[in-house]
């Protein structure tokens, strides 16, 4: 849900349907602002799923795991959505949301901002007359490195994994993203 700016009619009369239908994929950066700016540990917020891309391992040769936000078992809905009145709900980590929930619905397709085709919300809940365009291009520039980021901290963790032998914890991995350093590993990969 962005919501910022002349975005408002798009998330206006939200009732959290992104929040509740997508698998929430973050990166390292997001991890670090929603550890930061909730005082809360990863295990508090992430989960960790299975997935056929490239991901976390928590054992030499285990299953790739993608880290994700957790979902209320009682809504299906991302933790930190807030329910409030009249059917109405809004992120409760506004200021600090991960990269990809802030340029919701967009993505940048050749270089140019457009909307989503297949979102929840439908693709004529957005105007992009309206949007400002040269921020979203900034956000989604930035989610584009951070995601590069991201596979770098990834594969230096599968590294350590693989080369010790290691069998880690959810939390040992959560560890590791709040404190490994992020400018050396992304360093000239933009993959």
């Amino acid at each position: 849900m962005n919501g910022s700016g002349a975005n408002v009619a798009g998330c206006a009369g939200c009732a959290g349907k992104c929040c509740r239908s997508y698998v929430v994929g973050i990166t390292v950066r997001d991890v670090r602002a929603l550890a930061e700016g909730t005082a809360m540990h990863p295990s508090d917020f992430l989960r960790l799923k299975d997935t056929d891309k490239e991901g976390f391992r928590l054992r030499p040769g285990g299953p790739a795991k993608e880290v994700c936000l957790q979902r209320r078992p009682e809504t299906g809905a991302c933790v930190f959505l807030m329910e409030i009145a009249s059917g109405r709900a809004r992120c409760g980590v506004y200021a600090h949301r991960p990269l990809v929930c802030s340029t919701f619905p967009l993505r940048l397709q050749r270089g140019v901002v457009t909307t989503r085709e297949d979102t929840v919300c439908g693709p004529d809940s957005w105007n992009l007359a309206t949007m400002d365009l040269p921020a979203y291009r900034r956000d989604l520039t930035r989610d584009r490195s951070a995601r590069a980021e991201h596979r770098q901290v990834m594969r230096a963790w599968n590294k350590v994994v693989e080369d010790r032998g290691w069998k880690a914890t959810p939390h040992d991995l959560y560890e590791y993203l709040l404190d490994c350093p992020l400018e050396a590993a992304a360093q000239g990969h933009e993959d």
